[in-house]
């Protein structure tokens, strides 16, 4: 059975409705942070009316907002409880050890990170690719990266890989961030941007790795640290701990 929150990254990823994705990339961002917002106050997040809301959640197959948001805190709960239940079992939560795995994950990804780092050098210009869940860490590297006089260009493929068709991809640098269940975006991206013989970097969860062509999987990293599944604020800290060792090279 798929679940709402399943139902809302769907929207995300295919709808060409735009006001419905700002809408669940709201939601979504909330739920990560545990906020289930009122039907007013995410209208007024995402400057539309009460009746497009309701028509988001009957989109995503509830009756109307109301179910919509129980559903989801309910399977908000249900993962909080299984994930204390595993931390009961196995281990309790070790924030300094995460972050000790991130800076590890960072050194055994020493020779990606040079390589990438070496081609910005040279080519003077970055096209930045991420996923919705990685977007707002990508803001951060873009801004630093335009900082240092490299030419920047962030394409939110959350919004369409329609948008990105329009833009002139043709024997680029792009780095690919994808993180979360985006596998089939995933596919259409690469499958996209490799026809124009554009170079990529790659970095993306260890369930979408394996659907990347073989030859392409020698310019991926693998966000692959310990608790970084479930952990969403770990990864977004990982990716902008990343970010920040690029900028050190410049």
């Amino acid at each position: 059975m798929v679940s709402i929150y399943e139902r809302i990254e769907n929207i995300v990823k295919d709808n060409k409705n735009t006001t419905f994705k700002i809408i669940g990339k709201q939601i979504l961002n909330d739920w990560h942070l545990g906020i289930f917002k009122s039907q007013y106050e995410i209208s007024e997040s995402c400057f539309v009316s009460l009746a497009t809301v309701t028509q988001f959640a009957k989109a995503c197959l509830c009756e109307g907002y109301k179910e919509l948001i129980i559903r989801l805190r309910v399977e908000y709960e249900q993962r909080m409880q299984n994930f204390k239940l595993g931390s009961n079992i196995d281990y309790e939560p070790d924030k300094p050890k995460i972050i000790n795995e991130i800076y590890s994950w960072l050194e055994e990804n020493d020779e990606f990170i040079n390589k990438f780092t070496d081609r910005i050098k040279e080519t003077k210009k970055l096209w930045i690719c991420p996923s919705y869940q990685a977007m707002y860490s990508c803001r951060f590297l873009e801004d630093i990266l335009t900082n240092s006089g490299i030419d920047v260009k962030l394409v939110d493929l959350s919004v369409s890989l329609e948008m990105a068709r329009t833009r002139e991809f043709k024997g680029e640098l792009i780095i690919v961030i994808l993180s979360g269940r985006d596998t089939e975006t995933l596919n259409r991206t690469i499958e996209y941007l490799l026809n124009f013989k554009n170079e990529l970097f790659i970095i993306t969860t260890p369930n979408n790795i394996y659907e990347l062509p073989e030859a392409q999987q020698v310019n991926s990293m693998v966000i692959n640290f310990t608790d970084n599944n479930f952990l969403y604020k770990y990864r977004a800290y990982a990716l902008i701990t990343l970010f920040l060792k690029i900028s050190e090279k410049f």
